[in-house]
């Protein structure tokens, strides 16, 4: 089991990705320093390693209120934590760290705007070492406490569970997948009620997967996707998740219709996002360079892996009729073959002018790609940049705002190259910048060392999901 010790012997590398901070002959990790914080977000506690004698931190408001905690490992007692962070809403925090001989000053702000209060995600070991133990878990990000929704471990055979997802962060909307042992979608929706659906193309594939809810509560875009993995003998990605084909449809929960959104074979497309009115959908699309590709899955991936370097999807946009269910023709956004790239993963903000992507040098799991970065788009200038205020060196992918559209959570492989954990950025809706992003607060911090699991698909909701394990296990078990 490794210690906050282990953790900080890796400092090197750690600051080099930007998920630590050196302060003289002393590293702290996490990084908490300069930041702009929710203001009620749980104890910012952190480590700090490499010098000799007493550590001391005082936190001073404008007002002159205090709040100070000792030692190399610092714990803040989260009521007192609680009622000072609130209670400063809209003002800076000084901080002053001494450690030994040696003083460092930082200025955090307290946003006036909070976070909506809980963060799912699945906690999984790499995808390529089987799914044996799988669980999406719901974090209350005021306190420290988490609790699982749903773990594969409750069912009489595992199966693998995925691609949670809220509609626009309500915790009364929302699905997930399971997959294998009783496959399909659970739906919790106040709307329609429970179910479990397995929407599909006729004579399809697959499976939808990569949902998301129309902001109306009334429908969800699916994509329909046949993946594979490749193992990399000299590459230092180690593996490519391989997209060989892809549909995309849409899903009435009103009677369970399904309607095909495009069904022209030479164009994989995947990853829809709605826009917040509902009348457009964006999604990842690629014009495959492969001509008469066999329809078994071997074949096809035999086909396409020598030169699936060469698939880049752009970001595309259809407009939707919400009367009689149909879309327009797909036009393009940002285009792919122009810049070289490939741009997956499309979330708008709330207030509709923001599209935040990410962006690999190919393919559809830019996770994967130790190059992948994090950009915005904006929809009323139609200017891309890169989000350089909060990418690193390691690969940044999916995100997620919060409901008020001041808050982003976004996966990042920064501490160690290797696993996912979820870090938060304040967002500037008027002029399109993030603040310096943090990691997600833990009790203690070496947590983010001895949890060797991905946090997969970090997702913001407004409250707890009242279901239980139980109850959905129930659903689960009750498909055909």
């Amino acid at each position: 089991m490794n210690s906050s010790n282990d953790i900080i012997r890796r400092s090197a590398f750690a600051i080099a990705l930007g998920a630590c901070a050196a302060v003289g002959a002393a590293t702290v990790f996490p990084d908490y320093f300069n930041i702009e914080i929710p203001p009620n977000i749980a104890p910012l506690n952190f480590d700090v390693e490499g010098v000799d004698g007493a550590v001391a931190v005082t936190l001073r408001a404008e007002d002159g209120a205090t709040l100070a905690a000792e030692g190399p490992k610092v714990r803040f007692p989260e009521r007192a934590w609680r009622r000072f962070i609130s209670a400063h809403a809209g003002s800076r925090i000084t901080g002053e760290l001494k450690t030994g001989g040696d003083t460092y000053f930082f200025t955090n702000t307290v946003s006036r705007h909070p976070i909506s209060s809980h963060l799912s995600y699945r906690l999984i070991p790499p995808g390529y070492t089987g799914f044996n133990e799988v669980g999406i878990y719901q974090r209350d990000l005021t306190t420290f406490a988490e609790r699982p929704l749903y773990r594969n471990l409750q069912t009489s055979r595992r199966q693998c569970v995925n691609c949670h997802t809220y509609n626009a962060c309500d915790p009364s909307q929302y699905l997930f997948h399971t997959r294998a042992y009783k496959a399909g979608t659970v739906v919790v929706s106040a709307k329609h009620g429970r179910k479990m659906i397995r929407p599909e193309i006729p004579g399809g594939y697959a499976y939808g997967v990569y949902p998301a809810w129309h902001p109306g509560g009334d429908y969800i875009a699916f994509s329909c996707n046949d993946t594979s993995q490749i193992f990399y003998t000299a590459n230092p990605d180690k593996i490519e998740v391989m997209d060989s084909r892809s549909d995309l449809l849409l899903y009435s929960l009103r009677d369970g219709k399904v309607t095909m959104i495009d069904e022209d074979p030479t164009l994989f497309e995947c990853y829809p996002t709605w826009s917040p009115d509902g009348k457009f959908l964006v999604t990842s699309s690629a014009r495959t360079p492969f001509q008469n590709l066999p329809p078994d899955r071997d074949g096809r991936e035999a086909q396409m892996r020598d030169k699936y370097s060469q698939v880049m999807y752009d970001l595309s946009v259809r407009t939707f009729n919400a009367s009689n269910c149909t879309f327009s023709s797909r036009r393009i956004l940002v285009n792919a073959l122009t810049s070289k790239r490939s741009f997956t993963f499309p979330r708008i903000s709330p207030d509709g002018r923001w599209l935040v992507f990410a962006v690999g040098p190919y393919g559809v799991f830019s996770i994967w790609h130790r190059t992948a970065d994090l950009w915005l788009l904006d929809l009323r200038r139609n200017e891309a940049r890169p989000l350089n205020e909060i990418n690193s060196a390691a690969s940044e992918s999916y995100h997620c705002f919060s409901k008020n559209g001041r808050w982003m959570v976004f996966s990042s492989r920064r501490i160690d190259g290797v696993y996912t954990r979820p870090y938060f950025a304040a967002f500037d809706p008027e002029r399109g910048v993030f603040s310096k992003p943090f990691l997600l607060p833990a009790e203690d911090p070496a947590e983010h060392g001895r949890r060797l699991l991905s946090y997969n698909i970090p997702e913001l909701s407004e409250g707890p999901v009242r279901e239980s394990p139980r109850e959905l296990r129930r659903l689960v078990e009750s498909a055909d």
